[in-house]
């Protein structure tokens, strides 16, 4: 709506000028019930008289026609309207909850989750949680694997990714690859073939795994391998005179090696259990193979070390999809993704490769086999435009900077371009959602999540102020830091 003069004269005749965005037409069917018909058949001739629309017809514009709707909440313009959405279009072709800090969204996506679930029996989600904020949305239904329950252990990770944790995020150099691809290689051959060639009445304290043959074996074939072998292998070629690496590269990838497999922080992929073959063990606890009534795993990433998160990610969401592709169609899963602008940016040369490229292979190629993608993120204009292009539905939340509007701009039809005028006075849980699992773009209120009885909020949640720390609290950090045990 706009003025065309600058006045406003009160108590008189003023002119304003409406644009008026056709969408589609209200008909009635042959029961006599409104239907809504996206398109516009016959267009409103000049001077047509506008008038507010009826319950029935607006009700008409929203419902689902020959497919199930699930209601997620309510209509903003009449909360006498459910609104709805298709759980099958929702998880199978990927979507997206966008939003500024504060207005809601991991509420949103809890109660989203509840509802896959409920209607979906043979649902799992893996959520990626770097702020450890979902867990308690789910009490009874999930798992919480934390920097202490988390078991990942380096033999399952390939090459790239164990290069972003020995070198810390730095791009290493020829020689520091080409010296990690050998040791690697040479560390999983020599615990291979002494496996393959130990009798099989031998009594030992690893678990012998089934390997493939010897000359096979690469630097990302997921077998188990030992950092005492691998620093054994460099001792080895340090001890040479014709050395085939610098000394130096050599001597500092041995002192890495030794300070990650001591470091307690890092227990959850060099612990003790970790050079036994436990890869089904690890992908059944992770995947909720069965789900033993927990179909959700929080994978709660704060307590992690900073340059191994990006790896664990990599590795879990490759995992992911290889066990659906795998999987002949009978395991689905949803990961869902917070923050996901950290793992797959728009600017190719940021975060880190393979993490980008599994996450990437989920929204391109996942729903073929059952694995799709939910993506949370509060900058949509730093996210990779093909993972945003892949989300078919898109539940838009507040967004004041202009440059996020643009995306979710471009990603609206032309004929409903005008509700991303909205954004920037959207209430808290109150959201623009369309896509494919919506029957056509509206806003909406999300409902409130249902938690279970005796469960409450976490305090973020309630208002209430953080409890003060003690000096208990203190000794109990470092007692963390240092890995000793006990509280």
């Amino acid at each position: 709506m706009t003025a065309p003069d600058k006045a406003w004269a009160s108590g008189a005749t003023n002119n304003v000028l409406i644009k008026v965005e056709l969408n589609g037409v209200v008909l009635d069917d042959p029961e006599g019930k409104p239907r809504f018909y996206r398109g516009i058949q016959a267009y409103p001739r000049l001077g047509a008289i506008a008038h507010r629309i009826r319950a029935t017809d607006l009700a008409s514009i929203y419902a689902f026609n020959g497919r199930v709707g699930i209601e997620i909440g309510k209509l903003s313009q009449d909360d006498r309207i459910p609104a709805k959405v298709s759980v099958e279009e929702l998880v199978s072709r990927h979507f997206a909850v966008i939003g500024s800090t504060g207005v809601g969204k991991t509420t949103t996506v809890c109660m989203l989750i509840q509802k896959i679930l409920a209607a979906r029996s043979n649902q799992r989600v893996l959520i990626i949680d770097p702020h450890n904020e979902f867990a308690s949305h789910f009490p009874d239904t999930s798992i919480v694997l934390d920097s202490d329950s988390l078991e990942l252990p380096f033999w399952m990770f390939k090459f790239e990714e164990m290069v972003e944790i020995i070198f810390s995020g730095r791009k290493p150099s020829t020689d520091e690859t080409d010296a990690l691809y050998d040791l690697i290689k040479s560390a999983k051959t020599r615990f291979s073939s002494a496996q393959t060639s130990a009798p099989s009445n031998a009594l030992s304290a690893v678990r012998r795994p089934a390997t493939p043959e010897t000359g096979n074996i690469s630097a990302d074939t997921p077998v188990p391998y030992r950092i005492a072998d691998a620093i054994q292998v460099l001792d080895g070629w340090m001890g040479k005179l014709d050395q085939t690496y610098p000394l130096p590269v050599m001597r500092a990838m041995k002192n890495r090696l030794e300070a990650l497999a001591r470091d307690p922080r890092y227990r959850f992929m060099f612990g003790k259990a970790m050079i036994e073959d436990n890869m089904a063990r690890v992908i059944s606890k992770i995947f909720r193979i069965p789900t033993d009534d927990k179909p959700v795993t929080v994978v709660q990433l704060a307590g992690l070390p900073n340059e191994v998160v990006n790896s664990v990610v990599s590795v879990l969401a490759r995992m992911a999809f290889d066990i659906s592709l795998w999987g002949g169609g009978g395991y689905q899963i949803a990961v869902i993704c917070e923050e996901a602008h950290r793992y797959i940016p728009k600017d190719s040369s940021l975060g880190f490769g393979p993490t980008r490229t599994a996450i990437g292979r989920i929204a391109k190629e996942g729903r073929k086999y059952g694995v799709s993608l939910g993506v949370v993120t509060q900058r949509p204009s730093e996210l990779d435009p093909t993972v945003v292009s892949q989300c078919s539905t898109m539940f838009v939340m507040r967004l004041p900077n202009e440059a996020d509007k643009a995306i979710i701009r471009s990603a609206l039809a032309e004929s409903s371009g005008s509700i991303v005028s909205f954004l920037s006075s959207l209430a808290d849980r109150e959201a623009i959602a369309f896509g494919e699992a919506i029957p056509t773009p509206m806003r909406m209120r999300f409902a409130n999540i249902v938690r279970p009885p005796g469960v409450t909020p976490p305090a973020h949640e309630a208002g209430a102020p953080a409890p003060a720390l003690t000096g208990a609290d203190v000794f109990r950090v470092i007692r963390r830091l240092r890995g000793e045990s006990g509280d």
